[in-house]
């Protein structure tokens, strides 16, 4: 495959009026999950939307699988340079983004089918710039856990929340003015919550919608899952949400579960206060950790990226270059 510039024939309607939601997926050689993902967006009810794939300088069939689905809402772009971690490809996407809200969809995310329509109403009904839904998460040992909109009603963002990208929709306008996504290699946390957390300090108004929006299952804590080029899980939980009236029966499954989880386990929600408690005192001193542990392991700024990519079986960077923070 070439390294240089690649992209799809753009989709543009009969009358060229832009789509209403721009998606932007950032990817790197995951060209075995990431239709499970792109099927996850067609599979929308919220229909009006564009998608725009930009691969980290990918090296295996990823443009040919992006390809293959045939719609002229996906583009794809495979960037010359590998920046070695999502902050390059996803502000290249925002660039190129052309709708009138943005979302983002991680490759190796599932959105349950109705995030976007309730994302988009929550935002033209609340006035708001950004919202963010609920994420259900499943590790590698099958444990579930809530990130995103944990709170009982619409609730304010506030620093100490957790909210993945894939569960975010904005207004287009709010990336120009708060700015590109930071590199991983100028913060300890994620590019991402860095992003929210300075959107939040300037203003920007970002509400909590507590409605189940994205299936996650994380790749930094699945040992070797770049490597092995891991997808039976992806292809399963894909079955599951695909089946006659999956997304009811699966959510109410997952969120029954984590209810058991946490209701059989006297200790778990004293637990999950204390270090509730914790990271909110540490934020309110200005002290960002992406957990507690990690406020110990990741106390150099991009460890926390390097950290992800040696779990996922990437090769070490060499020292200096644009990679060496992780993928």
């Amino acid at each position: 495959m070439s390294h240089g510039l690649l992209m799809s024939e753009a989709h543009s309607t009969a009358d060229g009026t832009p789509p209403l939601v721009s998606v932007v997926m950032a990817t790197y050689n995951r060209s075995n999950i990431i239709g499970y993902a792109i099927e996850s967006l067609r599979a929308n009810t919220l229909q009006d939307w564009e998608l725009l794939v930009v691969g980290d300088c990918c090296t295996d069939d990823t443009e040919t699988v992006v390809s293959a689905f045939g719609d002229t809402r996906i583009r794809f772009v495979n960037l010359p340079d590998n920046c070695g971690e999502q902050s390059g490809p996803n502000n290249f996407g925002v660039e190129l983004a052309r709708g009138r809200y943005l979302a983002f969809l991680n490759h190796d995310d599932l959105w349950f089918p109705h995030h976007l329509r309730r994302c988009v109403e929550a935002l033209e009904r609340e006035g708001v710039d950004l919202v963010f839904s609920q994420g259900i998460v499943v590790d590698a040992d099958g444990k579930l856990a809530l990130v995103g909109a944990t709170c009982p009603e619409p609730h304010p963002y506030a620093p100490w929340m957790s909210a993945p990208a894939s569960l975010w929709v904005m207004r287009r306008e709010v990336p120009p003015s708060v700015g590109a996504w930071p590199a991983a290699r100028e913060t300890r946390i994620s590019p991402s919550q860095a992003w929210l957390r300075r959107a939040h300090g300037m203003g920007v108004r970002m509400l909590a919608l507590p409605v189940p929006g994205a299936l996650i299952i994380t790749s930094g804590d699945r040992r070797d899952s770049y490597r092995e080029r891991q997808c039976a899980e992806h292809a399963w939980w894909h079955d599951k949400l695909r089946a006659d009236g999956g997304e009811r029966a699966l959510i109410g499954a997952l969120l029954g579960e984590l209810w058991q989880q946490r209701t059989l386990n006297p200790g778990y929600n004293l637990g999950h206060l204390a270090k509730t408690l914790v990271r909110r005192s540490l934020m309110c001193v200005g002290i960002p950790a992406p957990s507690i542990k990690g406020l110990f392991r990741f106390r150099r700024k991009g460890a926390f990226i390097a950290h992800l990519r040696r779990v996922r079986g990437l090769e070490p960077a060499k020292r200096g270059s644009r990679t060496e923070d992780g993928h």
